[in-house]
Order: structure tokens, then sequence, then C-alpha cells
């Protein structure tokens, strides 16, 4: 914007580009790019990137980690077993956060009550399952 404003107070490129910072072809560039498209040429960003490198697997990888997910971002490094393709930690997360839609969840353990041992608990709770979800001995309280 501040190159079409000083262009519009007559200013030469040369002068344009030391004042707004930029070279002399951005300048030429934007003005270009006003002459065709306007102001909402000129605001927009068109810059798109390089695709990742692991875009071309996609389908194995997503393949891979929906069937057995990974316990954390450094484990992950499967992939590069898979693909031949290294990534730090950091970008393998961010691609599979991205690209393939995944997130992280942070998993803790089912805590034991402490007067019963694990094989107690977890007969408990299979009688519990067993038997249904457990509201019909409260349905009468009132509440």
């Amino acid at each position: 914007m501040e190159i079409l404003w000083l262009k519009s107070k007559n200013q030469t490129h040369g002068c344009i580009a030391e004042l707004a910072n930029v070279s002399r072809s951005t300048v030429q560039r934007v003005l270009r790019i006003f002459a065709v498209k306007g102001l909402d040429g000129v605001r927009s960003f068109g810059w798109k990137g390089q695709p990742s490198a692991l875009t071309p697997h996609r389908a194995t990888i997503e393949e891979e980690f929906r069937a057995s997910a990974a316990h954390g971002s450094t484990r992950a490094r499967r992939i590069e077993e898979r693909t031949g393709v290294r990534r730090k930690p950091s970008r393998v997360r961010k691609f599979l956060k991205d690209d393939l839609g995944m997130k992280c969840l942070k998993v803790a353990p089912i805590p034991v009550p402490p007067k019963k041992t694990v094989v107690e608990h977890a007969r408990t709770q299979a009688d519990f399952l067993k038997g249904g979800t457990g509201t019909e001995a409260g349905a009468g309280s009132g509440r």
C-alpha cells in the first residue's frame, strides 16, 4: 500500500523502492498487479510455498498411522524407514497435524483404587460392564 501511496505522490520508482525498503523490481511488480487486478490484486498474497517432500507418500503414511498410532513425533521417525525422507520431529508433527488432520492426545494411566489390586479392580470393572450402567440403583433417589 505504501508503494501505491508513494506512486500517487509522483515519486520515481527508485525513490519508492528506497523509501519502502523494497527492490525496484518489487515496485514495478506491485504497480503492474495494481494496473491489472486493482486494489484486491495487491491485497492478495499469492505465495503458496513448496509442497512437503512427504506429500507424495501421504497415503502410505496415513494408512500406517491410522493402523497403529505413534506414541510421539520422535517415534514417528519410522516415516524415514518407509519413505526415505528424513525430517525432524517438529516437521513430522506439523505434517501429521496440517496435512493428515491428526492431533496429539495426552494419554494418562487409569488410576487403580488404592485398596484393591489391579486384578480385583479389573474384575470389578468387568462385572460392572456386564451388569449394565448402574443407573437403575440410583433412579429412585429423587435428585
